[in-house]
């Protein structure tokens, strides 16, 4: 073999222990990427199994979500925007935290040189949008204000102002809606002590939020988060976490029933702190009902001043419980001077339920009607005696916030127009249209791009030679629909804009 021979052989020799090295090599990859592949970790304890009484609080946990299901869609969000006011001019649930721990949790910004907007929430009550909240959830918007619903599905609507009470702190608001998810009523009498209850509102405008406790203390009143010498407190309390913005939200049982109406905290800070206080939903329907038919609440009344009972006061009346609201004074011409109760009677009873503290006889007195008799239960001179009282109303309107008057058309746009004069159409070389004399800071109109003297030329391509004209078409758009406006600039130039009327 010559030696080019053997040079050939040698390096065929060569190549083939490389290639084989490289399949051997490329065959060790394949099988474990193969084997990564296919290799389970095993993480966790696969063997576990809830213990059975695990599986008991399984289905204690799905009430909870059923319960959830139910009261959340009828939970809306209530925006308000206010005109402004002076710093210093407060009302109910605004401003600073008072000096007593008990006070309504309105979410709020402060006032000053701009509008206040604030926000809480409400409860439907009716397919059609009658949707019942807090007096101080609205009272802001009471004055020329903006009433705004947004449902748990997102939708917006413009909402109308039912009615008010101040002395329960309820209100009720309308919307144009229909086949809507509303709340059954649960019965706020048989509430007690330790029951499971679901809070579902809207706290720091977090939507649709659902806090659990349970009902801490019944009849809870005296806590003057509600002002007037006849405000009626007599609270739910509950350790449900509620915070500034679930005011007028749900207070709802393990059944799915809505048993309150959250309306005040007791806390140091302005945030929860562990008691939360609701309207008893027997007192909010019966002022509701009120509301939707009249407008106006038509209270009954006794007709006396009344002062607590403590142990002292009921040794001294050999009263067997320091229970009862003791007669202080009568109302001249009043229900109860008619009927023959007299000053230094302990009212122990009225319907048969046990009346323990003043707030009790309050809290059911304020369900009925002028003309409605209840039978009173006193205690006098060491004996039990049962009384009949037809109650009356009282002459005294103040206190009583009625239907929001219908607000022009334009203001629902969030601008006021005024004619032109001929030195505008000289200015904007035009010979129709309206001037805008007015834009509401974060009105409709102004969010959507409409600005102080802006010249209005036509409404859905209709054009306006008059405020009065101008007026009349808006009128005719109902709540919900668009509206196309073209406008003439102060530079002159020309735009079409479209604004949603009645909504914010």
């Amino acid at each position: 073999m010559n030696r080019n021979t053997l040079l050939t052989a040698i390096g065929l020799i060569f190549i083939g222990i490389i290639i084989g090295v490289f399949s051997v090599t490329g065959l060790q990859m394949t099988d474990k990427v193969a084997a990564q592949q296919t290799r389970t970790v095993a993480l966790g304890n696969p063997t576990y199994t809830p213990k059975e009484s695990m599986q008991a609080m399984k289905a204690i946990n799905q009430a909870f979500i059923d319960v959830a299901s139910v009261a959340k869609p009828a939970v809306v969000s209530i925006y308000v925007e206010a005109p402004a006011r002076p710093i210093g001019d407060k009302s109910e649930g605004e401003g600073d935290l008072p000096d007593d721990m008990f006070h309504f949790f309105f979410r709020q910004q402060p006032r000053g040189s701009i509008p206040m907007r604030g926000s809480g929430s409400g409860v439907i009550i009716t397919s059609d949008g009658y949707i019942v909240t807090n007096h101080h959830v609205i009272n802001p918007a009471t004055n020329n204000g903006v009433i705004k619903v947004v449902l748990d599905d997102k939708r917006e609507f413009r909402a109308k102002l039912i009615g008010s009470d101040p002395l329960t702190d309820i209100a009720v608001v309308k919307i144009d809606a229909k086949d809507l998810p509303m709340m059954p009523f649960g019965d706020s009498d048989e509430v007690q002590i330790g029951e499971w209850v679901i809070a579902v509102g809207n706290p720091f405008q977090l939507t649709s939020t659902v806090t659990a406790g349970i009902v801490s203390a019944i009849g809870r009143g005296n806590l003057r988060v509600i002002e007037g010498s006849y405000s009626v407190e007599n609270f739910i309390q509950t350790d449900a976490a509620i915070n500034p913005g679930n005011s007028g939200g749900a207070l709802v049982n393990i059944e799915g029933k809505l048993i309150g109406i959250n309306t005040a905290i007791a806390t140091r800070n302005g945030g929860y702190q562990g008691y939360g206080f609701a309207v008893p939903i027997n007192l909010a329907k019966s002022v509701a009902e009120d509301l939707i038919k009249f407008g106006k609440v038509s209270r009954g009344y006794i007709g006396v001043q009344i002062q607590s009972i403590d142990a002292t006061t009921a040794k001294a009346l050999k009263l067997p419980k320091p229970e009862g609201a003791w007669v202080q004074a009568l109302v001249p011409d009043g229900a109860a001077k008619e009927a023959g109760i007299q000053e230094g009677d302990v009212i122990i009873a009225v319907d048969g339920r046990p009346v323990k503290e003043t707030n009790d006889l309050q809290a059911y007195v304020a369900r009925k009607h002028p003309g409605d008799r209840v039978v009173v239960r006193i205690w006098r001179d060491g004996k039990e005696k049962d009384i009949a009282v037809t109650l009356k109303a009282r002459d005294e309107k103040s206190e009583l916030v009625t239907r929001e008057p219908e607000p022009e058309p334009a203001k629902q746009l969030g601008l006021e127009v005024k004619d032109l004069t001929e030195a505008d159409k000289k200015r904007y070389e035009v010979d129709y249209g309206v001037r805008v004399s007015s834009v509401e800071l974060f009105g409709q109109a102004s969010e959507r791009g409409i600005v102080k003297d802006d010249v209005i030329l036509e409404v859905n391509k209709q054009k306006i030679n008059s405020a009065k004209e101008f007026k009349d078409a808006i009128a005719q758009v109902k709540e919900g629909e668009a509206i196309l406006l073209r406008i003439r600039r102060r530079d002159k130039s020309t735009a079409f804009i479209a604004i949603e009327m009645g909504k914010k």
